[in-house]
């Protein structure tokens, strides 16, 4: 599988790792905005808004206990963009699961 950076390696995304599963990050994700697109691509789950903008990306990645967890990649600029908005709005429903790197 592509590594989430080398998908976004743009300015525009910060990538987080989280402490919980893909699953439950999508859940998540469901659950806080509804009406994105979804596609599974080999860097992960792309979240977009209906017009085609790209909010964010959630792929799985190893973890240190040796169970897989998630990494997130989400939007922040520009910050007028309803696509970084809905990103924002994300990160708050998922900051309780980031981990510091």
């Amino acid at each position: 599988m592509a590594r989430i950076e080398d998908a976004l390696a743009r300015p525009e995304f910060e990538v987080v790792d989280l402490d919980v599963d893909t699953a439950e990050t999508d859940r998540r994700i469901e659950d806080t905005i509804k009406g994105l697109a979804t596609a599974e691509t080999d860097a992960g789950v792309k979240y977009r808004t209906t017009d085609g903008m790209l909010v964010a990306v959630v792929a799985s990645r190893p973890s240190g206990s040796g169970d897989t967890k998630a990494q997130l990649a989400y939007r922040t600029a520009p910050a007028s963009v309803a696509a970084t908005r809905k990103a924002a709005k994300l990160m708050d429903a998922l900051r309780p699961h980031a981990i510091d790197r």
